[in-house]
């Protein structure tokens, strides 16, 4: 829709589809704000039906209103956070839920909430594809508009316990003071601003963004030509490989250390993205592999190797938080995370813009590919400030040998 419709150049669209993630870093707010402000005493259900009812919105704005780039941005951006509203109202209940609970138990609760999450993007993956056969980009936009409001009604039957007694507005303002204090600190402890630091980095850096899209769309000899309906068929072979990266981890690596994982998943992941340079100059022809094949192929394995690297980052995140702060803390680190994608999008595009990558010129393409893929081992030079076991069971050992103390020991 931006490259067709829109006209939007590369560069453009990576700076404006990074700039619509943006409500995903201010996470621990709305979740300031649904503990601070219930709504008619309820803490979690109005939020999520509004966030239902703007989503909705956005997706029929773009279907009947957007004919500019920023037009286009404005709806997403609408969308994104009543997306991300959403996500924070059920976050939380699965942090709380894997507290004092083993290492093993919380990254079982993650796979099974991540693995709802791909089968939702694996459908729709498919339909984008497919209907993209035989209606316009707007018309399917339509149909995205109905999904969000699927949220309106959830909203009704989830369990949400009602607020009873609630203070009084100066007293829900003094406490959020506190809170936001106390997250503060909590945040510069150093157990857990380095580990959070890391993740930021660990995405921070540069990504070809939109380039990408660019490339395989773009007709011969410019580009590779794909269809959109092939490209809705890689995006379900990601899916799949996503699901598949979730029961992969869940049951082989949910017991494994941090360390090995970030730093072996990150290694092949950098490797994997390399390999594209084959594609981009075109060496799987010479290998009878035709570009389709190899595309979906590297793909899927991308894809694996992706998320089993990114879900000890979801795990970790959740053992950090302390106790009593839970979803706030999860909440924030997160945002930190999402924070450094976009950080990663907007070098991105700069370098993009820099190396002269547009829609009618892909001739440093291979280069943009070469260095955004190189920089992703950077941040494993600091690979130490990534605890070498679960914060969480180490915390508990402190404070096990703590309480065993003899009071002369104290002294």
């Amino acid at each position: 829709f931006f490259k067709n419709t829109l006209h939007c150049e590369p560069a453009m669209l990576s700076t404006v589809s990074s700039l619509t993630n943006l409500p995903w870093t201010c996470k621990p707010l709305y979740g300031f704000m649904s503990d601070a402000f219930p709504v008619f005493g309820y803490r979690r259900r109005p939020y999520i039906f509004i966030a239902g009812l703007f989503g909705g919105l956005s997706w029929f704005l773009m279907a009947t209103w957007v004919n500019g780039v920023w037009q286009g941005f404005w709806c997403m951006l609408i969308g994104s956070a009543a997306i991300a509203i959403a996500n924070v109202m059920s976050q939380a209940l699965v942090v709380e839920r894997s507290k004092g609970e083993s290492q093993e138990f919380a990254s079982h609760l993650q796979s099974v909430v991540w693995g709802a999450a791909f089968t939702g993007a694996l459908i729709g993956s498919w339909l984008s594809g497919y209907l993209l056969k035989f209606m316009s980009d707007r018309h399917v936009f339509l149909i995205c508009g109905g999904l969000p409001l699927t949220l309106v009604f959830l909203a009704l039957i989830i369990p949400d316990k009602k607020v009873e007694g609630q203070a009084s507005s100066e007293a829900e303002s003094k406490k959020f003071r506190a809170v936001a204090q106390e997250l503060y600190k909590t945040v510069m402890l150093p157990d857990i601003f380095y580990p959070t630091m890391f993740i930021f980095l660990l995405n921070a850096t540069p990504s070809t963004g939109s380039a990408w899209f660019y490339f395989y769309s773009s007709k011969p000899p410019l580009g590779l030509g794909f269809s959109s309906e092939f490209l809705g068929t890689v995006n379900v072979v990601g899916s799949v490989c996503n699901l598949a990266a979730v029961l992969l981890f869940q049951t082989f690596l949910k017991k494994t250390a941090f360390r090995p994982l970030l730093i072996w998943g990150t290694l092949i992941s950098t490797a994997l993205g390399l390999s594209n340079l084959l594609l981009v100059f075109h060496v799987n022809r010479r290998w009878s592999i035709p570009d389709e094949v190899f595309c979906v192929g590297e793909s899927g394995v991308q894809s694996v190797v992706g998320w089993v690297t990114s879900m000890p980052i979801i795990v970790l995140a959740a053992r950090l938080c302390p106790e009593g702060m839970e979803g706030t803390m999860y909440a924030l680190i997160m945002s930190i995370n999402n924070l450094g994608g976009i950080v990663g999008s907007q070098l991105g595009a700069l370098l993009t813009q820099f190396l002269g990558v547009s829609s009618t010129n892909l001739d440093n393409f291979w280069l943009l590919v070469f260095l955004c893929n190189a920089s992703n081992i950077l941040p494993l030079f600091l690979i130490g400030w990534i605890p070498a076991r679960d914060p969480e069971l180490m915390a508990q050992e402190q404070k096990s040998k703590q309480s065993n103390l003899q009071p002369t020991e104290v002294l």
